[in-house]
């Protein structure tokens, strides 16, 4: 069960100036001798701007007058379909096939009966006894 964290107006009191961007963004630094850069994370952690915004709201300040950024829209997760049986993936090919084949059902058929005539004949003799 989680409960209402209740600040004080101390943890404003702490800003001794507003704050910049620098202060709440990391930063990308570039070494020109070693032509090599690397992040410098912000000085202001991510926790600290969230109780710090919380503070503002239950003391009535607004969050961006002492240089907190606008709160980001929360991403939505993205979701994988399952990846199932083999037998379940190729289902829908499988049918596809089946009903193209039951389409070409009748000129199979009628194939056959040709093929087991033609069979029949040759293998009857010319004898008549």
């Amino acid at each position: 069960m989680s409960s209402k964290r209740v600040f004080s107006g101390k943890i404003l009191q702490r800003l001794t100036k507003p704050l910049t961007e620098a202060d709440v963004k990391p930063q990308f630094v570039f070494n020109e001798a070693k032509q090599k850069g690397f992040w410098r994370p912000p000085q202001v952690s991510l926790r600290v701007q969230n109780d710090l915004r919380k503070a503002c709201i239950q003391q009535g300040i607004d969050p961006l007058s002492i240089g907190l950024p606008a709160v980001q829209p929360r991403k939505p997760l993205r979701t994988k379909p399952n990846k199932l049986e083999k037998h379940e993936r190729t289902r829908a090919e499988r049918q596809e096939t089946i009903r193209q084949n039951l389409e070409k059902m009748p000129q199979t058929i009628q194939a056959w009966k040709e093929d087991k005539l033609k069979e029949a004949a040759k293998q009857k003799s010319s004898v008549p006894f």
